[in-house]
């Protein structure tokens, strides 16, 4: 596609927040305005070279680009992997990006929980298949290979997950497309309330557990909180699947944790990664010390 764009008609793109305080650091983003009113702008996503080390782009924008044509993502106007650039819709003026605060709302949260059971009939071309697990060693020879400074307990975080997977691989699971990612930030909500998805970035066919769990550790921490939410997003309720949930919920903790780190180490200059990334390290392990975990895992 060739597009000859006046210079001036081209603007940063509003940040987006992730939750604490992760601004939309994994790319540069700019919005294509108009010249006329009547002819729609574009938003443009460069995916940044220390992000793209650790993302599948072929599935990212394919992920987008079937969300797009399946009505519950923005429209895929452009995708070119090599040179880690998509090209959307513009939703600036039509959708806001959701908050934590948004997710109070009960049918909203409903409705988001019934979109993400909607990935898996998305038509991705050769999507990746990977477990968190998997993204968790492919991280960690990437922050050897960068010599990342990591917590002093990762050790002892990565032997306790190596059982959880274990367990879940003697019971066996069934797998499916999803979008894998939790943070609401990923949430777009337009003013009639409707939620759309975005930032396919960890998307791959996985076991379907592994997205609910990445959605119960964002909005339910409590475990009071999360039995209600998984009811809605398995559709019935089932004690040891809720607690291989839960504990995929840490894994992806842990694994948002080592992303923080590594992308904040290869790319220095931002706080934010070095944040989130303390503040993820910090929720697995108030995670992996709580007292219901052997309970957990005898469940798995």
């Amino acid at each position: 596609m060739t597009t000859t764009v006046d210079p001036e008609l081209i603007r940063p793109a509003p940040p987006t927040m992730a939750s604490p305080s992760w601004w939309g650091a994994d790319s540069d983003r700019h919005r294509v305005l108009p010249a006329h009113s009547a002819t729609p702008g574009a938003f443009v996503k460069v995916t940044r070279p220390a992000s793209a080390a650790y993302l599948h782009l072929p599935t990212v924008f394919g992920a987008a680009r079937a969300a797009g044509e399946a009505g519950i993502g923005p429209q895929v106007l452009h995708t070119d992997p090599a040179a880690r650039t998509l090209v959307l819709e513009d939703f600036t003026g039509r959708a806001k990006t959701a908050t934590l605060h948004d997710f109070l709302d009960h049918p909203l949260v409903h409705r988001y929980l019934a979109l993400r059971r909607t990935v898996d009939r998305l038509a991705v071309p050769d999507p990746r298949r990977a477990t968190v697990f998997d993204d968790i060693r492919s991280l960690r020879a990437l922050t050897e290979r960068q010599a990342t400074v990591l917590p002093e307990d990762l050790p002892w975080m990565l032997r306790v997950l190596d059982d959880a997977e274990q367990r879940i691989a003697a019971t066996g699971y069934d797998t499916e497309f999803c979008h894998g990612d939790g943070n609401v930030s990923n949430v777009l909500i337009d003013a009639a309330g409707r939620p759309y998805l975005v930032d396919w970035d960890v998307a791959a066919v996985m076991d379907p557990l592994q997205d609910i769990g990445a959605v119960l550790a964002e909005l339910a921490p409590s475990d009071d909180d999360a039995r209600e939410l998984f009811e809605s997003a398995w559709g019935r309720w089932d004690a040891k699947l809720f607690d291989r949930a839960r504990v995929y919920g840490i894994a992806d903790l842990v694994r948002w944790g080592l992303v923080g780190a590594y992308v904040n180490s290869v790319d220095p200059g931002t706080f934010e990664y070095s944040k989130f990334s303390d503040w993820q390290f910090l929720r697995a392990r108030w995670a992996l010390a709580a007292s219901q975990l052997d309970d957990r895992f005898r469940n798995l």
